[in-house]
């Protein structure tokens, strides 16, 4: 399953969505309450970042870009509107409006397309973000937008969700938000925190984490059989005894593929799922400190 065949290059992606935090305190706002550098925005760069309780847990991940005085965040569609209002609780005297942007799509982009040749910065070509190796998104005016319909929403889900597993990009959906921590999600691997930066809202245990180094559950790769995808938060089994919870999941015609926040003493090793399926360990495309 190649993403540019699946996409044809260009097609919208209604599973994520846009926040949007306007006004001159934006950058500002989201310092003390993302995991990254927020005034690393300023070069035009995409951060990923976390949002955490105060706990340390992770409530969404996002993805970063500045434009003149407001930043977009892309995320989950599913956590845009609670973001915003769980976000907007700590505003108070900030210059800062916080909306979730139902004026923008959110449309995938690959070297090559026409809609890679856009010129930054107009009205119609909207704000990109680099998403991941080779995959970009753009979001653009739904008045704008003139790309094709997209004729199976569920095909399109799946290959993106296939690609960020083989690339062990984490994923955080409203089912999972504030079950891990960040380095669960191997953030600390995917220059997603800084530990330089001033306090952010979770920061103490983060920091305390990985100052421990006492990262005992992290993220892993599997594949099985064909079958339904696991749901998030479905267990993972090890001699009948669950060692770990299922993060994303995407399956095709031949094989199921899922990220997994697994105990780190149950790395390399075949798991179970709960209907008996075996999982086979696959690697990822960075390391795992623990295991080096």
């Amino acid at each position: 399953m190649t993403l540019p065949n699946a996409f044809e290059h260009r097609v919208p992606l209604p599973f994520l969505g846009v926040l949007r935090l306007a006004g001159p305190d934006a950058v500002s706002f989201l310092q003390g309450q993302v995991t990254h550098d927020t005034r690393l925005l300023a070069d035009g760069r995409t951060l990923l970042a976390a949002c955490n309780t105060p706990q340390g847990r992770v409530v969404a991940l996002l993805r970063l870009r500045q434009q003149r005085d407001e930043v977009l965040a892309l995320l989950p569609a599913d956590l845009v509107e609670p973001l915003a209002q769980r976000l907007s609780r700590f505003v108070l005297r900030a210059k800062v409006r916080l909306e979730p942007a139902r004026d923008l799509v959110a449309v995938a982009e690959f070297p090559g397309s026409q809609a890679s040749d856009v010129t930054e910065g107009s009205v119609s070509a909207g704000i990109a973000f680099d998403y991941a190796s080779g995959r970009r998104v753009r979001a653009v005016s739904r008045d704008t937008w003139a790309g094709p319909a997209d004729p199976d929403a569920g095909t399109v889900e799946s290959a993106w969700w296939f690609a960020d597993i083989a690339e062990g990009l984490p994923q955080v959906f409203a089912a999972s938000a504030e079950a891990f921590v960040p380095q669960m999600l191997n953030l600390d691997l995917l220059d997603a925190i800084s530990f330089t930066k001033g306090c952010y809202t979770g920061q103490e245990i983060v920091a305390r984490t990985q100052h421990l180094g006492r990262i005992k559950r992290r993220l892993f790769r599997y594949a099985t059989g064909p079958g339904a995808a696991p749901s998030v938060l479905a267990g993972l089994f090890l001699d009948g005894q669950k060692v770990g919870e299922v993060l994303l999941s995407a399956r095709s015609q031949s094989k199921t593929e899922l990220l997994a926040v697994t105990s780190v003493e149950a790395a390399g090793i075949p798991l179970a799922l709960e209907d008996g399926r075996r999982l086979e360990p696959l690697p990822l495309p960075y390391l795992i400190p623990t295991l080096s």
